[in-house]
């Protein structure tokens, strides 16, 4: 895949949502969404917020393998603001794809992050991938739902993985086959 593919627009409550690859062009928003996510101790496994320079690192390496075919990558945007990010990472040697999605806190509810799995789940299944995991935080009912709704079954439970809010918290792992 390309940088600044477009995939797919859609209008969810009178905005315009589109969905395309990223490229270097977003690291500002994406520095500003997973800070956001952190900022407001969102059901997720980032604590610390990032640095510009930490994320033009990871967007670097992200691009690349997605210029490589070893991932998929989409981003959400409504009036150029990166509002969700979903990958999937291609495990090597494997048919195993390994999905991490975020979605902005207004923005949550709304479809968009099912909207993002969908497309990733078909270009998954392009790919030859067979089985897709994800990791979700067992504190994040609202995200468990959706991808048991799409499919995906518990498959492990890691105890006390997290420590947040001086308490200890479960990582489920969650798998679906292609």
């Amino acid at each position: 895949m390309k940088p600044n593919l477009f995939i797919e627009e859609f209008t969810i409550k009178n905005a315009k949502v589109t969905l395309r690859t990223p490229s270097m062009d977003d690291l500002i928003n994406l520095t500003l969404l997973i800070n956001s996510l952190v900022s407001e101790n969102a059901q997720i496994a980032f604590t610390q917020k990032v640095t510009i320079e930490s994320e033009r690192e990871w967007l670097t390496h992200h691009i690349a393998s997605l210029e490589q075919n070893k991932s998929i990558s989409i981003i959400a945007e409504i009036n150029n603001e990166v509002i969700a990010s979903s990958e999937m990472q291609i495990q090597p040697d494997t048919e195993i794809g390994i999905i991490g999605i975020i979605v902005k806190k207004n923005f949550r509810n709304l479809g968009i992050g099912t909207r993002m799995l969908k497309v990733i789940i078909a270009q998954a299944n392009q790919r030859g991938i067979k089985r897709l995991r994800l990791h979700v935080l067992a504190t994040n009912n609202p995200a468990i739902h959706t991808y048991a709704a799409l499919g995906f079954t518990e498959t492990q439970r890691i105890t006390n993985q997290h420590f947040r809010d001086n308490q200890y918290i479960d990582e489920i792992i969650m798998e679906r086959t292609l």
